[in-house]
């Protein structure tokens, strides 16, 4: 963290008035409406073509931010307590804050850029590289000469590895990047034609692109992209080459395979061959995944860390997506770019589309182009061909130029001069059973069309970040000592969290066992494909045959439910591992003291059908400092339970107490395992692990009314208005999740960076808010229910509950989005 004082100098600015130079400087903000918390944040004054910051500096005031970075002219009269920084160019002192910010870490730092893939390979290298490295990488594709900077200053010491992305759009940009990333090793995707306008030819571009890499080990790029190859040569930048023709590369693909949906690739590294397996066909996605392979092959991390990871791959929905639209349609939405290599990569994707012979391409004029119109759209006509479009929408002045390349005979063409005009007259298309491809240019704002075209579902979102939630599994492994197992709790499913993906996540950490609540739980994630040993804490007598069909084992805690699943045991002909419980004073389920010599005969009695795998039991009061003595006492009567038992001598039970809260609070008593729940989803009170929010739950507003005196609100008539009120109906109840008890002004969501309060009872599927201080508030504007602001546990006090009802509340119907940040 640093002073105002450091970051006036970072910044090469003075100060117009400094209130406190020993204030303290942690987070950076650029939009006023993304504010989520005051303290520690400096604004900078973007002066822009439509907005320009510094007319928010007063209102941000009023909501507590008191440091600025400006560069016009201020009212200091309405700001005493304000620090602020003048600077000649905000951008400019933005970067330059970031760039002295980054030259205090000395860790690889991987830098990508490229045409296209650029945020793929990196969330992909992300996930490939999360069990070798702690890492930092940009958000989402922010890789601009503001999205850059903010990215880099999430560089800390806990770090050991950074990923960035650049992207530029004229000559002069990738200098200021490159000064602010500071790339050990670079990864340069491909080169076409996005963004061409701003260049004067092919050879400029790629030149700005490579001065990424002026300082860089190594440069990872693919050997058939032989422009890419050629500057990078002749910049005497040194590079590591993957290729699927030149057998001296130094990574050589020898063969690729595709079947249902996945592809095999073999390839040869230092004259040994091996082979990964990605869940995807498509040639962009084979690409991506090959420069990843690449990257890691050049790291020399060990091949046992990352090799089972490619075959698990996330889609990272960000260009290109596929979704159910209206009347049986397929809709496949690229409506961000408009150049000649994503569409080629958005046509082959609709190719992999096989369900529908009918096919409608609604495409824009293609803005950023510095060439021939009637060579572009000779190319585009070209490439339509193969692909069985029967019906072709265009959008723009200059994309009509198609037709005098195509068989207007055999095509339904239509033309439209703007995105409303086709929006007027699209339910006079008649849309159905056909593969809809939407693709364009930004300013056209395609998406307006695709909504349009597209199902509606459910709008509430449960985000579930498995980035944060590797870090906080990180964070308590840190904590244990060598050896010591984890069991992850990953009941009502993860704690609302979705069972069957976290599950996946957790596999894929290497973990050694997961807990369930019951068998049917178990055996949902048998059937996803989950291989870890699941323990079930909960087993009746009807759901015993399922331990044996599903592979479970069972948390055993009565002689007679002992005897029970024995002799089923004995029934099956195998031998099934148990979970011994013990009741230490929780009161709940568990074997007494007074139990322990007829478990002792029992387990002797049935030694040939079951196999003790591990003695636990719960601590009641590990969260709380005051009751330490009590969780002591526990831990003691469990050693010496557990000395009491008498297993077979071949067996040596694993012993577990620990909880979330008792490996911070009671390290000393980790034996051989511990289990981790709400901990690792960031739930609850962890003094000094800076634990991080796993879980936003967002939704958004419906509609917004007037509200005149006299009115009420809602069921029951609780909202009495005593003053105009702007009201907005937000798509979320207590069906989905949101505990009715936190209605009537108990708890505000928010809107905007604002708190809006909940107005009159929570409905069934919907709860009104009342957003008259919200500014700028609209239809569809996102709606934060819990998150980062507010917290589940404002939620949970306000409902007059605990967190961890909250989110076994949530809904099945709320959608569940995993993002990897």
């Amino acid at each position: 963290m640093y002073t105002i004082s450091d970051i006036s100098f970072m910044a090469e600015g003075w100060f117009l008035q400094c209130h406190n130079p020993e204030a303290e400087v942690k987070h950076l903000l650029l939009d006023s409406r993304q504010i989520q918390q005051s303290q520690h944040t400096i604004f900078f004054a973007i002066a822009g073509l439509r907005q320009d910051g510094h007319d928010f500096i007063g209102d941000l005031y009023k909501r507590g931010i008191k440091n600025f970075v400006v560069s016009g002219e201020i009212d200091l009269s309405d700001l005493p307590e304000a620090n602020i920084i003048q600077v000649r160019d905000v951008i400019r002192a933005l970067q330059s804050i970031v760039q002295s910010h980054r030259t205090s870490f000395d860790i690889p730092v991987i830098g990508i850029t490229g045409s296209n893939g650029k945020t793929i390979v990196k969330e992909w290298l992300a996930h490939l590289l999360f069990l070798s490295y702690d890492l930092v990488k940009s958000p989402k594709s922010f890789n601009s000469q503001i999205g850059v900077p903010l990215s880099v200053w999430q560089m800390s010491f806990n770090a050991d590895m950074a990923i960035f992305e650049a992207g530029i759009s004229q000559p002069g940009e990738m200098q200021f990047l490159e000064s602010i990333i500071q790339p050990t090793i670079g990864i340069f995707t491909n080169i076409g034609a996005a963004h061409d306008k701003g260049f004067v030819d092919l050879n400029q571009k790629l030149a700005e692109k490579a001065r990424l890499f002026e300082r860089t080990e190594i440069v990872v790029c693919c050997s058939e992209h032989d422009q890419v190859v050629s500057v990078l040569e002749q910049h005497q930048i040194p590079t590591f080459q993957w290729s699927t023709t030149k057998r001296d590369a130094d990574v050589f693909i020898s063969s690729q395979s595709i079947l249902n949906g996945h592809t095999t690739i073999t390839y040869r590294f230092k004259e040994k061959e091996a082979e990964i397996t990605i869940p995807f066909e498509n040639r962009a996605a084979i690409e991506n995944a090959l420069h990843c392979l690449a990257t890691i092959l050049f790291l020399g991390v060990a091949e046992r860390q990352w090799v089972g990871q490619f075959n698990t791959l996330p889609v990272v929905e960000m260009r290109l997506e596929a979704k159910d639209g209206i009347n049986n349609c397929l809709i496949i939405n690229d409506v961000y770019s408009a150049d000649l290599t994503s569409l080629s990569t958005a046509l082959a994707f609709a190719r992999q589309q096989n369900q529908h012979e009918n096919r409608t391409l609604i495409l824009s004029d293609f803005e950023q182009y510095a060439g021939s119109k009637e060579d572009l759209y000779r190319r585009v006509a070209e490439m339509l061909i193969p692909n069985g479009f029967g019906r072709l929408l265009l959008i723009g002045k200059d994309v009509i130029r198609l037709k005098q390349f195509v068989d207007k005979d055999a095509l339904d063409i239509q033309h439209f001069r703007t995105t409303e005009d086709l929006l007027h007259i699209l339910p006079e298309l008649h849309f159905h059973d056909e593969l809809i491809l939407l693709k364009g240019a930004r300013s056209f704002v395609l998406e307006r069309i695709s909504n349009a075209l597209s199902l509606k579902h459910h709008q509430t979102v449960l985000e579930v970040n498995l980035g944060a939630l590797a870090r906080n599994l990180k964070k308590f492994e840190a904590r244990l000592a060598s050896g010591v197992k984890i069991m992850a709790m990953v009941k009502a499913a993860a704690y609302g969290s979705g069972g069957i993906e976290i599950a996946r996540f957790l596999e894929s950490r290497n973990l050694e066992y997961l807990a369930v609540a019951y068998a049917d739980e178990g055996a949902e994630l048998r059937n996803a494909g989950i291989r870890l040993p699941i323990m079930v804490l909960t087993t009746d007598y009807e759901s015993i045959p399922s331990l044996f069909k599903y592979n479970l084992e069972p948390e055993v805690f009565s002689l007679d439910q002992l005897a029970r699943i024995a002799m089923t045991a004995v029934d099956y002909g195998r031998k099934l591992p148990i979970h011994l419980k013990l009741e230490t004073g929780m009161h709940r389920l568990g074997f007494e003291s007074s139990d322990i010599e007829k478990l002792n005969a029992a387990l002797f009695k049935w030694k040939e059908a079951i196999t003790v795998r591990s003695i636990f039991s719960h601590l009641a009061v590990s969260d709380d400092e005051d009751e330490y003595e009590f969780t002591e006492l526990q831990i003691a009567l469990f050693r010496e339970l557990n000395r009491r038992i008498e297993v077979h001598q071949n067996e040596s039970p694993i012993r577990h107490i620990l909880n979330s809260h008792g490996i911070m609070n009671h390290p000393e008593a980790q034996f051989e395992m511990v289990r981790l729940g709400v901990g690792m989803y960031g739930i609850g009170s962890f003094r000094d692990m800076d634990l991080e929010v796993v879980h936003q739950l967002k939704t958004s507003i419906l509609q917004i009314k007037t509200v005149l005196p006299g009115s009420t609100i809602g069921y029951g008539r609780h909202e009495a208005v005593k003053h105009k009120m702007l009201v907005a109906t937000v798509g979320i109840g207590y069906a989905d999740g949101l505990i009715r008890k936190a209605g009537n002004r108990r708890y505000a969501l928010i809107v905007n960076g604002v708190e809006a309060p909940i107005v009159g009872n929570i409905c069934m599927d919907m709860t009104m808010i009342d957003v008259t201080d919200v500014p700028n508030v609209s239809i569809g504007m996102e709606v934060s229910v819990f998150g980062l602001n507010p917290t589940v546990d404002a939620l949970a006090k306000a409902a007059d509950t605990i967190p961890y009802e909250v989110f076994t509340n949530i809904s099945r119907r709320v959608k569940r989005l995993y993002i990897y940040d």
